[in-house]
């Protein structure tokens, strides 16, 4: 259906960039497929401040939402940052939907009652970009359920075993999702 790119980085600068966002685009046009590029740390849309630019700058340009890691990034659920979010969100086409945390890109478990509020707040993300493709008559909405993988599923120590079951939060977000969009 389409390529998730994860594209430049942090450090480069805004025409280094740009020039691989181009040349995505190119080869969007000669292939038909298209490319989205994912809000990720250590890429060029690695917080919701730091992306303003390139919305402004490339108005072609789509996204995927993992916006766990502005979460992340900011420290904070983005409350002050709601002008950036929107703008991102209108251009957001796929949703990943990892669910983060002020002190990291991923909760540990989303269905322990401590980790409500940044549920909530993730959902509440992915419930605007799905009323704006449903507003649009988009005929798909696409999600992937991504929790994990080694690095961002919290481990024991010395084990290395997880602490919750990677497949059983997955299948709890998808079930999730279905149920607050009654699909």
């Amino acid at each position: 259906m389409f390529i998730n790119a994860h594209t430049g980085h942090d450090y480069f600068t805004f025409e280094q960039n740009a020039e691989l966002i181009q040349t995505a685009a190119d080869v969007e046009k000669q292939t038909g497929v298209r490319i989205l590029h994912e809000t990720h740390r250590g890429r060029f849309s690695y917080s919701a401040p730091a992306i303003q630019y390139y919305l402004l700058k490339l108005p072609d340009l789509r996204l995927t939402a993992d916006y766990s890691h502005w979460v992340n990034v900011a420290e904070s659920y983005l409350a002050d940052q709601a002008q950036n979010v929107n703008r991102a969100i209108n251009v957001s086409d796929h949703i990943h939907c990892r669910v983060g945390h002020p002190e990291g890109p991923q909760v540990n478990d989303p269905r322990a009652p401590e980790w409500k509020d940044a549920l909530e707040s993730h959902a509440n993300w992915w419930d605007a970009i799905r009323a704006r493709l449903q507003k649009a008559n988009a005929s798909t909405l696409t999600v992937t359920c991504e929790f994990g993988p080694a690095g961002y599923l919290p481990t024991l120590p010395y084990t290395q075993q997880p602490i919750a079951s990677q497949w059983d939060i997955n299948v709890f977000m998808k079930d999730y999702l279905k149920k607050r969009w009654q699909v």
